[in-house]
């Protein structure tokens, strides 16, 4: 598997993402969606996807390799490859499930009204 088949992979595994937002609000969202895991401000989280997806990423940019290239030559990147699609997918797809519910107000110890693109402080003024 070369390089351009590699770039095909991950490409396949964004678009097999795909959900209603926008594939730049579901990478943006990829910070907060961890923040808000971390704080335990959205307890439906998929953990084992988000897992996944870090685990992925830090096995890519640690010096461990299961199939070095610098042993095996062009045959030990298409384990990197097929990782990076798998933890590309992975964050993306969480990214969808927490856009849906920061979307419906369903994150907890947030203190603002939601509306798609716009955050608006709640005001304690009544009347």
């Amino acid at each position: 598997m070369g390089v351009v088949d590699g770039a095909g992979a991950i490409a396949s595994a964004v678009k097999a993402s795909q959900g209603k937002h926008p594939l730049g609000q579901r990478v943006l969202a990829v910070p907060a969606m961890l923040w808000a895991t971390m704080r335990r401000r959205w307890p439906g989280a998929p953990k084992g996807r988000i897992f996944i997806g870090i685990a992925g990423i830090v096995y890519l940019i640690t010096p461990i390799d299961l199939m070095p290239e610098a042993i095996l030559g062009p045959f030990g990147i298409p384990d990197d490859i097929a990782l990076a699609a798998a933890s590309v997918a992975a964050l993306l797809s969480a990214a969808e499930a927490y856009l849906d519910m920061r979307d419906a107000g369903e994150l907890q110890g947030v203190d603002a009204d939601i509306i798609p693109g716009v955050v608006v402080q709640r005001s304690d003024v009544t009347g």
